[in-house]
């Protein structure tokens, strides 16, 4: 009786110690093995890095004090980048001559303009110039004038060797050979990709200005002419032609117009008296009409030399950049560059070039031409740099 009492004893005590055994298994056990951390919640910013670009984003809902707050720092994606410097360059007068041509069939583009040209035009945020002839093998030469232009369309691949993004085809050649080579040059300009600005195939196309957004800030560029050699080279509602200035009414009804709509307004304009170093009064008439009405800069032409610079009203007028690439006429010339900003005025620089031997290459020396350029002008001067400061 004892010795069975005692062997149950035993086995109560042997339970206990397997019980006290297996517990310290099981909590060394626990201790390796932790369990998991709870999810973590995304922030806005982690949700956004997985969103498609432009699709919404839903901010977390909140779980507790851990939960960070999105604190506005971070840019979703699809947010339009803040606006920067945008440039813009502007050429004068361009036909090619015969001799142009023919140099450029046997040399290429490096028979127009030297590398460092061709970089300052191509690099150019917008590069302008004025096309002063059609593009056509079409139509007959316009009676009782004495000079009428007019190139192959195949060459139109020489503007885009250039860098040119828009052209002015308003002046006094565009239509040298009628309504229907016109209508060429508009339909090779359209197929090569080059915009234009004052003429089109009606009126309502004519009078608009070229839109384009550069660098996040918005332009619109007008094109225009004081110089005709006939009324009916006008557009209409059902006719193709120019836009003209000589009554400055609509043009300034336009401007004022896309001055609500636009960051910048530009008039590219046909004007003044050919070899005239001197504006006519009816030039600077124009132009204050024009910035009166809104515009943020005027750049003129046609007078085949170069005129001075004016400010009106802290906005910068170029009365003519002469001749940029056209026939065998003159040596020194310009590229016009404007820089925007969002905030401030727009900036002018100056790159003064020469044509030698048919090909155009900037002038290491510009001082004698800045110094005229400052003559010519009306209280503006320019830096050594080719800087204009009112």
């Amino acid at each position: 009786m004892r010795k069975r009492y005692l062997r149950r004893i035993y086995m109560i005590l042997a339970g206990c110690v397997l019980l006290i055994f297996l517990s310290g298994i099981f909590i060394h056990t626990a201790e390796e093995e932790p369990a998991p951390d709870p999810p973590r919640v995304k922030t806005a910013v982690q949700q956004q890095e997985k969103a498609p670009a432009g699709s919404p984003s839903k901010l977390p809902e909140k779980s507790g004090e851990n939960t960070p707050e999105p604190d506005g720092s971070e840019i979703p994606e699809g947010t339009p980048p803040e606006p920067f410097r945008a440039v813009l360059s502007f050429a004068g007068d361009v036909m090619f001559s015969e001799q142009y041509l023919a140099a450029y069939d046997q040399s290429g583009i490096s028979a127009l303009a030297d590398e460092d040209m061709l970089s300052q035009m191509r690099e150019s945020d917008l590069f302008l110039l004025n096309e002063e002839f059609p593009f056509s093998l079409q139509g007959e030469a316009m009676e009782d004038k004495e000079y009428t232009f007019r190139t192959d369309p195949a060459y139109v691949k020489i503007f885009l060797e250039l860098g040119a993004d828009i052209v002015t085809v308003a002046n006094n050649h565009a239509l040298d050979f009628g309504k229907e080579a016109f209508c060429d040059t508009l339909d090779t300009l359209k197929q090569a990709g080059i915009g234009w600005i004052g003429g089109g195939y009606t009126i309502q196309e004519a009078s608009a200005p070229a839109v384009r957004t550069v660098n996040g800030q918005t332009f619109a560029i007008f094109g225009a002419t004081r110089v005709s050699p006939s009324y009916d080279w006008y557009a209409t509602d059902t006719t193709p032609g120019l836009f003209q200035t000589y009554d400055p009414a609509k043009l300034n009804a336009a401007i004022e117009a896309a001055k609500s709509a636009y960051d910048h307004i530009i008039v590219f304009v046909h004007w003044g008296i050919e070899r005239n170093e001197t504006p006519e009064d009816y030039q600077r008439a124009l132009a204050k009409g024009y910035i009166d009405a809104g515009a943020d800069l005027v750049v003129g032409c046609h007078p085949h030399v170069l005129q001075g610079f004016e400010y009106y009203n802290g906005v910068p007028i170029v009365y003519s950049l002469g001749n940029y690439l056209f026939g065998n006429r003159g040596s020194e010339t310009l590229l016009l560059e404007a820089s925007f900003s969002p905030e401030d005025p727009v900036s002018l620089k100056l790159i003064p070039c020469q044509r030698t031997g048919g090909v155009l290459s900037r002038i290491q020396n510009p001082a004698s031409l800045f110094r005229h350029l400052e003559e010519l002008s009306f209280d503006v001067s320019v830096t050594p740099e080719g800087i204009l400061t009112p």
